[in-house]
């Protein structure tokens, strides 16, 4: 993960930290709402995906954001509300979501990637 962090706080300008905060929320939008054999054979491509999602997903247990995934607001949402009280711009979430997408697809396979965030209840029409 930490070439992808890298990655992110490239494109974003932001610090490595705060590009690691932003991954883990995408990473818990997956692992919490995708469909879990889809997830679990992308996460197998993706080395420390599995334990930064489930560290994310521990971090904002009970939460009123929390409660909301996959409710009203829809998984995808409550995601950039995440993100954005993370202090990520509306470009800088665009500019992540793209970068986490393109890694992905270079260790996983186009399909596997479109499979997985497919099954994610709203997220289809960001990909």
């Amino acid at each position: 993960m930490q070439e992808l962090i890298a990655r992110i706080a490239d494109v974003t300008e932001v610090d490595k930290a705060k590009a690691e905060t932003g991954l883990a929320i995408i990473l818990s939008l997956i692992r919490n709402h995708g469909e879990p054999e889809k997830v679990a054979a992308l996460f197998a491509k993706l080395p420390g995906a599995d334990a930064l999602a489930a560290r994310q997903a521990r971090a904002r247990a009970g939460g009123l954001l929390g409660k909301l995934g996959g409710g009203l607001m829809g998984a995808p949402l409550v995601a950039v509300s995440q993100l954005q009280a993370a202090g990520f711009s509306m470009a800088q979430i665009r500019s992540l979501g793209s970068e986490v997408l393109r890694y992905a697809r270079e260790k996983a396979g186009d399909r596997l990637v479109r499979e997985a965030a497919g099954s994610i209840p709203g997220l289809s029409g960001y990909l």
